[in-house]
């Protein structure tokens, strides 16, 4: 036998044998005479025949983001009736997609694929054709567009989009050379994958000697049957070998053919919609190829693509998901982000997404899969149960940069203390030997836990999925000793399975923080507003509509609302939100967004404005009531009558405000107002001199730029400005190490200067309600900030309305607040309540936590006293020591080259010390009323008062139309302080019946009412959905 060397040699020979085998896996049986049509458009279905012209071989065409459609017919010779026939295109172009007599049929790649679609290259186009069959075949190219790239400084070259055409060949498969070249891979990878001392890899170097004492590896150099003659021969012991089988405790490999499908990212949605297409078609003809493949599609928006734009492709689906082998279980309308999205707009993805998989599948989705979002909020695992929904799985988590977690399947306890199974299964791999073994053997952490993992494969990011490749390899490992057991499953009954299995798994509780991404908090300032904008925006007019329906005892209705509403959950995509696609799918959404924005404000007031021009009514839609200083359009030369104290302010936006002070606003009541001629009277509250403020709240002295150097409190004897002014800019270079949008590098904390300097600064308004001064500063040679601060007369509250001209690249800025606040933790809002961070870095856990997200405020507080940072758009936030440091514009270059610059950007944030610790009334009220003023109607209007809420810890996230529209409507309550309460809710009259449901609004049982309320009981944060009748 050869020694250890010389065997190295004789493995690498066999090696290249695969790379010798794998062209003569198809056989050119015949060719296609193809017509063309170029085109701008994006068709889907085959355009009309009138619109190709005849071409040639040599054929040539041109333009980024252009198609080319060929269109040919192929006659079925009689030798190969029954045989299965391929097509393999001899065209160029960047990915196109396969029509098979009019039905959508497969995928196409080509090298140039630079976003992991794969090598798709030969399609097939009949199982058993028919002798004398014709059989009309139609492929569309796409040329392409350019992508910069997605790291710092990357610039990728740009392409020519030169497309050349050769024709395409009819093939059949060579059986017998594609069962060789599988075994010997198998056997080779198993050689190279068990470790040296194993019996087993003797046996297969064996088999593998055999190989090469009888093949030719120099086949142009031997006769065809000569050369066929030599792998039959050993053919057989390699079959022999590899069907030796494991033991029963062997370790085992669930897999299926996943293509994870970014909604948007390096392109834009419409593109995604062809992606979609390409992919789920060749998962289909795999399907008819292999009867044991399964293909799990994560996003019931892309299954409604499908759908809408291609429904012959969606009614195939639909047979395979009856079939058990195409599994629509992913949960939601699409992977969205998890940190910024809200709580709410979570349940509305899980809504929507289980609605359409019952609709149109007949199938509840019990599995989250979210493979590659950016981090994962503490209230997930409560909203996933509230949906139906028992396994959570990702793969990102892998991805940490600081801590490796310690656990790949366990579960995760949320902040209410709900639990679920959650799996760390993989992506992006092939089911071959190399893969599995280094993903069981290696992969698993806790060996004691269980032996099995989930693994799906297949090209993804921009679809393309599994190739027959693939399903080959898997077929090779199914039960092969020194492997792992290898069988295509179901991810749903792989989870059931793995949970009744598992032995002591560990339980980890709070945010599955990922410790990389960081700057997607940040990034693509408008995007970012948008949503919050949005999400707000969609809440008022559900609330306004059912108390329009309540007060005129008709239907709740949603028909208006929800295309918003899905648009909304479009762009809540986990490269949308975060900022990190290319330009156009970032305008796309800018533009998209405010729309939704726009028509929402236009339908409530088309809902609310009413007879009275002398009046104007503020409709309070917070569940609790208001008395804060409102902010409301002024009628020119007026003010309201009443012993009200008003005074007259110009924005930022050089909009008249009348602020008004010294009115309560009932809980989704309202009030109305009457205009009349006069200017506001009455002395101001604050008394100014040199660089120091005296206001009801606090004693204030200004630093010679602006911000705050010292804030006292009179009532505490407290001084809170423990370092830096307060709302000093800090303002350092971003570059990270990688992924330019993406990342923020824990580097750059050592890296931030102040930089303001100041251009302007004036009193703008001073009165009985407010003080207000304007203050313009240059915080780079390029970027300059105007920033209203507001005194308050019946508040501690110091807000910042901001105007930000940004025209910076590569720089990373924030507002500090240097506090005299000890405590080593903070409260971060987070989706339906809040989670505790540390302001401590004793560890590298800690440490990796340098940025974290924040919705509406974060609070620093003492048991007596405390310090709150609120905002209106910004989600983050570092905290060190007694400082928060707010997360104001991130300037990433990549993908989307030109970077945050798309005008002024608007953003309000406050600083809120409170005599007292953290309470709803301290911070969390105040919070939301930042975030939602009070919605202004023209004339008369009287809201119904839909209810009232006795406990303030109980907040209602959202009142909305039933999802089947009746005589109904639906509340999501949820206890915000993280402490047990009983309560009451009492609602308006003409109530009928109350039933608690989940969050698919499936009713779980009938509450009692009486007195038109009903009695709850909530633990720390517990999210509970009400169904009410009328």
């Amino acid at each position: 036998m050869l020694n250890q060397m010389q065997i190295d040699r004789m493995l690498k020979k066999l090696k290249r044998f695969e790379e010798c085998l794998e062209p003569y896996i198809f056989t050119k049986v015949g060719e296609v005479d193809f017509k063309a049509f170029v085109t701008d458009k994006q068709y889907h279905e085959i355009p009309d025949d009138s619109l190709f012209e005849p071409i040639e071989k040599g054929f040539t065409w041109q333009g980024e983001n252009r198609y080319c459609w060929y269109k040919g017919e192929y006659t079925v010779p009689a030798e190969l009736e029954g045989k299965p026939l391929f097509i393999k295109p001899k065209m160029e172009g960047y990915e196109a997609m396969l029509w098979v007599d009019g039905r959508v049929s497969g995928t196409f790649s080509t090298k140039i694929v630079y976003t992991g679609h794969g090598n798709h290259y030969c399609d097939m186009i009949k199982m058993n054709p028919k002798a004398g069959e014709k059989i009309n075949i139609a492929i569309e190219y796409y040329g392409g567009h350019h992508c910069i790239g997605c790291q710092p400084f990357e610039v990728a070259p740009i392409k020519n989009y030169n497309f050349k055409y050769e024709g395409a060949d009819i093939c059949v498969k060579n059986y017998e050379i594609q069962d060789f070249y599988f075994d010997l891979q198998a056997l080779n990878q198993m050689a190279e994958a068990l470790p040296d001392d194993s019996f087993r890899k003797g046996e297969i170097i064996n088999c593998l000697y055999e190989v090469h004492n009888n093949v030719y590896y120099s086949i142009d150099n031997v006769d065809w049957d000569t050369f066929m003659e030599s792998l039959r021969k050993v053919a057989p012991l390699m079959k022999q070998v590899l069907s030796v089988k494991n033991p029963e405790s062997a370790p085992e490999a669930g897999i299926i053919g996943h293509s994870h499908m970014d909604t948007a990212w390096l392109w834009h949605i419409g593109e995604t919609i062809k992606k979609c297409a390409r992919t789920y078609s060749n998962a289909l003809s795999l399907m008819e190829q292999y009867p044991e493949f399964t293909f799990i599609q994560s996003s019931a928006c892309h299954s409604n693509m499908i759908l809408k734009y291609y429904p012959e492709l969606f009614e195939r689906i639909k047979e395979k998901v009856k079939e058990g082998r195409y599994e629509p279980n992913g949960g939601v309308w699409v992977e969205c982000d998890c940190n910024i999205t809200s709580g709410e707009s979570i349940v509305r993805q899980f809504l929507w997404g289980q609605r359409f998989n019952r609709k149109h599948f007949g199938y509840t989705s019990n599995c989250f899969w979210l493979p590659d979002t950016f981090g994962y909020s503490a209230a997930i695992p409560q909203i996933m149960k509230g949906c139906s929904v028992d396994y959570f799985l990702t793969t990102k988590i892998s991805w940490n940069d600081t801590n490796v977690f310690p656990y790949d399947t366990f579960y995760w306890q949320g902040i209410d203390g709900t639990k679920v199974f959650s799996h760390f299964n993989t992506t992006h791999h092939f089911p071959n030997v190399e893969d599995v073994f280094d993903r069981v053997n290696k992969g698993v952490k806790q060996k004691s836990v269980t032996n099995k993992r989930l693994l799906a494969y297949g090209f993804g990011d921009g679809g393309g999925g599994p190739q027959f490749e693939m399903v080959e390899q898997a077929r090779r490992i199914k039960d092969t000793l020194g492997v792992p057991k290898t069988q295509h499953v179901r991810v749903g009954d792989f989870m059931k399975e793995l949970e009744e299995s598992v032995k002591n798994p560990n339980v980890y509780k709070g945010e599955l923080y990922l410790e990389l991404h960081r700057g997607t908090l940040t990034n693509q300032h408008t995007i970012k507003r948008n949503n919050r904008k949005a999400e707000l925006a969609l809440r008022d007019l559900e609330i306004l509509t059912v108390a329009n329906a309540v007060t005129k005892g008709e239907e709740a209705k949603n028909d208006e609302i929800n295309p918003l509403y899905e648009e909304l959950l479009i762009n809540q995509f986990h490269d949308i939100l975060p900022g990190t696609c290319i330009t156009r799918a970032h305008e796309e959404s800018r533009e998209k967004m405010g729309q939704v924005i726009k028509t929402a404000k236009e339908l409530i007031a088309k809902t609310v404005d009413s007879e009275g021009e002398d009046y104007v009514t503020l409709i309070n839609t917070l569940s609790f009531d208001r008395s804060d200083a409102v902010f409301i359009d002024r009628k020119p030369g007026c003010i309201i009558e009443g012993e009200y104290a008003q005074q007259v302010y110009t924005d930022l936006d050089g909009n008249e405000k009348l602020i008004l002070a010294g009115l309560t606003i009932p809980a989704f009541g309202s009030v109305t107002l009457k205009w009349v001629k006069g200017e506001p009277g009455g002395r101001s509250a604050f008394e100014a001199f040199e660089n120091k403020l005296e206001t009801p709240f606090a004693d204030v002295t200004f630093s010679e730029n602006g911000a705050i150097e010292s804030l006292y409190d009179p009532k505490a004897h407290r001084e809170i400005v423990g370092g830096l002014p307060l709302n000093t800019f800090l303002m350092a270079e971003d570059v990270p190490s990688a992924w330019d949008n993406w990342d923020v590098d824990a580097d750059i904390e050592s890296k931030f200067k102040p930089s303001m300097e100041l251009i302007s600064r004036e009193v703008v308004s001073d009165g009985e309600v407010a003080y207000i001064v304007r203050s313009e500063y240059r915080i780079s040679e390029k970027s300059t900030i105007k920033q209203d601060m507001i005194f308050f007369a019946n508040s501690a509250e110091i807000r910042f309305d901001t105007a930000m001209d940004w025209n910076d690249d590569h720089r990373f800025l924030k507002a500090a607040f240097e506090t005299t606040i000890t405590e080593d933790f903070a409260r971060n809002e987070i989706q339906f309540g809040h989670v505790k961070r540390p302001t401590t870095r004793n560890n590298s856990l800690e440490q990796a936590k340098f940025e974290v997200v924040n919705h509406k405020y974060t609070d620093l507080s003492e048991t007596k006293y405390g310090v709150s940072v609120l905002n209106d758009c910004k989600y983050g936030i570092t905290l060190n020591g007694s400082g928060m440091y707010l997360y104001l514009h991130k300037g990433g270059t990549r993908p989307d080259e030109k970077g945050d610059k798309d005008g002024i950007h608007r953003c309000t944030y406050a600083l809120l010390p409170h005599n007292c610790g953290f309470s709803s009334e301290s911070v969390i009220h105040p919070a939301y009323m930042l975030n939602v003023p009070p919605v202004q109607a023209n004339g008369k209007y009287s809201a119904k008062q839909l209810m009232t809420v006795v406990s303030p810890n109980i907040i209602v996230e959202a009142v909305k139309p039933c999802e089947d529209c009746e005589r109904a409507f639906i509340v999501r309550f949820y206890e915000a302080e993280g402490t047990f309460t009983n309560t009451r809710a009492y609602f308006c009259e003409g109530i009928d019946k109350a039933y608690e449901t989940n969050m698919l609004e499936e009713v779980q049982k009938e509450l009692e009412v009486w007195a038109n309320g009903i009695e709850m009981t909530f633990k720390p944060f517990e999210i509970k959905t009400i169904k009410v009748t009328y």
